[in-house]
């Protein structure tokens, strides 16, 4: 299970680091508002823990954004106790509060407890196809063998464009301008995000997804292709 850990005190990052990978977890920890907005451009978490007083943005507007977009789940630690704070933490889109000190035990069984949910909400919405099934406002694709893959928004907005296509070749310059990626000069990008798609499908489902390329024209999801 991937957990993104935001704190900016990095004895206290490196030494939660070094428990919850002893526990099992994949562990990515980051400093600031601004790494973390670009490390899950391009990785998919399934729970970020937060710590509140952050540089550049605070905590809760980063929770705001992760519960927004919904990229993952969310575990606030923070040493700020009062309700007010609590409240503001949860109303911000939270699933767990913690004040610090945390326990690393606590905290480990919280992640595990948000794994466990994410689990029963997939399992009873998983729908019974033997085609490939997008669910663009859960950040869900079903393959066809009914196992579940989380998207980032990124993702599932190129898919769910070359799902419509329903099968058609769709250029790399729509691609790139849904992606607000325009530039030429940014075509590696896309070419990097559809590797790790791929890469992650074949992970996580155990196939490969059926996105063609066609060389200097654009890509098809095409499953009888494969």
């Amino acid at each position: 299970m991937s957990v993104v850990l935001v704190e900016d005190n990095v004895q206290l990052r490196n030494s939660i680091t070094d428990f919850l990978t002893v526990e099992g977890f994949d562990v990515t920890t980051v400093g600031s508002a601004v790494e973390l907005y670009q490390m899950i451009s391009e990785k998919q978490f399934s729970v970020a823990v937060v710590d509140i007083n952050l540089p550049y943005h605070d905590g809760f507007a980063i929770t705001r954004y992760l519960a927004r977009e919904q990229l993952c789940a969310v575990i606030i630690t923070s040493v700020r106790d009062s309700i007010e704070d609590r409240v503001e933490g949860y109303r911000s889109g939270a699933d767990i509060y913690m004040v610090k000190p945390v326990d690393p035990l606590e905290l480990s069984a919280a992640i595990e407890r948000l794994r466990k949910n994410r689990r029963k909400i997939e399992s009873s919405t998983k729908p019974e196809t033997q085609k490939w099934l997008l669910d663009a406002d859960k950040l869900c694709l079903w393959a066809p063998n009914n196992k579940v893959v989380r998207l980032s928004r990124r993702e599932a907005l190129l898919l769910g464009c070359l799902l419509d296509a329903d099968g058609a070749v769709v250029s790399r310059q729509a691609l790139q301008t849904l992606l607000e990626e325009p530039d030429d000069q940014q075509r590696g990008r896309l070419d990097t995000m559809l590797s790790r798609l791929r890469l992650k499908v074949r992970r996580e489902a155990g196939v490969e997804i059926p996105i063609v390329t066609l060389h200097n024209v654009g890509y098809s999801f095409s499953p009888a292709a494969h």
